[in-house]
């Protein structure tokens, strides 16, 4: 009987060490839904100094990559935050989505907290809606957009997920979103300015651009709202060097 009692209370203990979906009942293919945020939207809050929140109607999936601010999480590698130039906090809180970053808020500043489309609940149900939370701790309200494409050099398609960054100029704060699968973008509201705006193919998926990574930029002027297009490439930060030279005849030599 001890033996029947100590297997009973190891298979409750296992049970209770992880969340999972409960048994039986009729299949549920219904991806989780974002229900609330905090704080609201397009507000000005000084002295801000809480934990933007994502609230979902059920409980959503931490993911098998844990978020240890590398941006290599799952969760991390759907949440930009802008501007920052570090990867920013994020924690599971079973029904809710946390974010700050990591350098705390700063006065007098426009943050853009952007969910992409990709959370999953426990059944692997995932949302096709983002939702994205704008906010100042200060500064004027933000009103102006940005809209382009990004494409990709070598195959002369639209980029679809592809990384866009804009640097407000010259402050050098840095806003950044994703395009949708036809390589379209809008970012904003933003405060008004001159930006550098870049196309990134974001191969390693940081919502960041590293070296080796085909980008494009542009600038865009105060007033403007188009970007146009973005056509990421290599960039080549060698110089050329001389590989060989062959006298042709007495008036001529080819430089290779």
């Amino acid at each position: 009987m001890k033996r029947y009692l100590a297997g009973a209370v190891l298979l409750i203990l296992a049970a209770c060490a992880r969340i999972a979906e409960p048994p039986g009942g009729p299949p549920d293919n219904t991806p989780p839904r974002l229900v609330s945020t905090f704080p609201d939207s397009i507000i000005s809050i000084p002295g801000f100094d809480d934990w933007v929140e994502f609230r979902f109607d059920e409980i959503v999936a931490e993911g098998s990559q844990p978020n240890f601010g590398l941006g290599s999480g799952d969760l991390e590698k759907l949440v930009v935050l802008s501007p920052t130039s570090e990867v920013p906090r994020v924690r599971w809180k079973r029904n809710r989505i946390i974010v700050r970053p990591r350098e705390g808020w700063r006065r007098d500043r426009v943050y853009r907290v952007e969910l992409l489309e990709g959370i999953a609940d426990l059944r692997n149900n995932r949302s096709r809606n983002g939702r994205i939370v704008t906010f100042t701790t200060g500064a004027p309200l933000p009103t102006r957009f940005l809209h382009g494409r990004v494409v990709d050099w070598t195959t002369s398609r639209p980029q679809a997920l592809g990384l866009v960054e804009a640097t407000l100029l010259p402050d050098s704060l840095t806003y950044r979103t994703t395009a949708d699968s036809t390589g379209r973008f809008e970012l904003g509201p933003l405060p008004d300015g001159e930006y550098l705006v870049a196309g990134v193919i974001d191969q390693n998926k940081n919502n960041r651009l590293d070296r080796r990574e085909n980008f494009d930029t542009v600038r865009v002027a105060a007033g403007r709202d188009s970007v146009g297009e973005l056509w990421a490439f290599r960039h080549d930060t060698v110089a050329a060097r001389i590989q060989a030279l062959a006298s042709n005849d007495s008036m001529s030599v080819t430089v290779t």
